[in-house]
């Protein structure tokens, strides 16, 4: 049966997770969100898969915005079996009862959600990982990913409960954290003198949150807060204005080095 997984990823991550289930479960395209929001002609398969990151709590803005303006207008006929997995370091909050919602909104219905632990990069709480960390993460993944491939491959029915309030917290507090996200590279960083004006944070960026100007990235009001440009940022100029935890994570692991605009 052929499957398609539709991914989102900030710092490579869910790329990692979407990659590997595709090579276990054999005939998968993996097509990036951020790609589809650009050019949304995709035609879908009899199995179809997210993949993308907690964030807060949450799905990202930008995962919301796309079953709301993407995923919704495409043809779901050929859809029979359709599933989500996320990465999460600590905790999945209302992740999947959100997606639940838009999903149903959308026309469509999930059968199957399912995470995966990986290493978490949002260093205004927490310290980016070490290596030995990542690699132990890496690998309890690598058994999780088989195992969920497995699932999906016999088209399992599994959906979590239902934590308290859901409701309210999908209809007041996730609003309120994605518009606290999307003004968030704006607020929060700055860049310093390191910058060698190569580019790659405009060229990475998921949400197309960064321009250029003066050879010099400048931020507007779309973030995601991925934090996709901090961590990857060659010359570490993209700082915070705060202190925050030490450490990056570029994540080198996962071979994610999409860029989206030229």
């Amino acid at each position: 049966m052929k499957t398609t997984l539709i991914c989102f990823s900030g710092t490579g991550n869910s790329y990692y997770v979407a990659n590997q289930l595709a090579q276990e479960l054999g005939d998968t395209q993996v097509l990036m969100m951020t790609s589809l929001l650009q050019n949304p002609e995709a035609e879908l398969t009899e199995q179809v898969g997210f993949v993308f990151p907690v964030y807060k709590g949450f799905p990202p803005n930008l995962v919301m915005h796309f079953i709301q303006e993407i995923f919704a207008d495409m043809d779901l006929s050929p859809v029979k079996y359709l599933f989500m997995v996320v990465t999460r370091y600590m905790f999945i909050g209302y992740t999947f009862q959100a997606m639940d919602v838009v999903i149903k909104e959308a026309g469509a219905l999930c059968s199957y959600m399912n995470y995966v632990q990986m290493p978490d990069g949002f260093v205004p709480i927490f310290k980016a990982p070490t290596e030995p960390k990542i690699g132990d993460l890496y690998t309890k993944a690598e058994a999780k990913i088989k195992a969920i491939a497995s699932d999906i491959q016999s088209e399992a029915i599994k959906l979590p409960f239902r934590p308290p309030f859901s409701r309210l917290a999908i209809n007041h507090i996730m609003p309120m954290i994605h518009h606290i996200s999307m003004d968030y590279a704006q607020d929060e960083f700055t860049v310093t003198d390191a910058c060698t004006s190569c580019g790659v944070c405009y060229r990475m960026c998921p949400s197309e949150n960064i321009e250029m100007q003066n050879g010099k990235p400048v931020f507007d009001r779309m973030c995601t807060n991925c934090l996709g440009c901090y961590h990857r940022c060659p010359t570490q100029a993209i700082v915070f204005k705060k202190q925050v935890k030490p450490g990056r994570y570029p994540n080198r692991r996962s071979s994610y080095n999409l860029e989206y605009r030229s």
